[in-house]
């Protein structure tokens, strides 16, 4: 596996693409090396590295085998007990470990928009083909501001509905 030159990325577009589909498109661009869709869910997708054999559950019950095994020895010499910071050796692995790693939210909005978001760290030639997607996406149309000059339009003035109701007065509680 060669190393690939990787970049910050962060993109946002409101678009009227549904959300699956914009996933979908997503997940089926060409990835470079090493890299593959690990985790999906039905609003978001996560791009990183091929999932390794050493990860956080293996150095976890590493260390706690190392701390064990030093409280153990401190049974015959009390000095032993300086050893505990050994424990720390398995999770450095993880600690050190720089992967590109970039997650795409495609969210429905109430309008029937999808806001997509996206941002981390990926290849450039990830990034590229990732700004030729997004890009080819129909841009959702954002509704017109409510208008401060005449507040009874439709009788909310663009706000929610809910918001124009009178406030209900405050429950009774037994401390009163």
């Amino acid at each position: 596996m060669t190393p690939h030159r990787t970049t910050q990325y962060q993109f946002s577009t409101a678009t009227t693409t549904p959300p699956e589909d914009v996933l979908e498109g997503i997940a089926t661009l060409e990835l470079p090396g090493g890299l593959m869709v690990t985790e999906r869910g039905s609003t978001y997708l996560v791009v990183g590295p091929r999932p390794s054999f050493y990860d956080a559950r293996l150095a976890v019950a590493l260390a706690v085998l190392v701390v064990l095994a030093v409280l153990i020895v401190t049974a015959f010499s009390v000095v032993l007990v300086a050893l505990l910071p050994l424990a720390v050796i398995p999770l450095l692995p993880l600690l050190i470990r720089d992967h590109a790693l970039l997650a795409v939210g495609a969210v429905p909005n109430e309008d029937g928009a999808t806001r997509v978001t996206v941002h981390g760290e990926a290849p450039v030639e990830l990034t590229t083909h990732l700004d030729v997607f997004l890009s080819s996406l129909p841009e959702a149309i954002e509704a017109p501001p409510p208008d401060p000059g005449n507040p009874n339009v439709n009788g909310s003035n663009g706000r929610h509905p809910a918001l124009d109701q009178p406030v209900r007065a405050p429950e009774a509680t037994a401390a009163e």
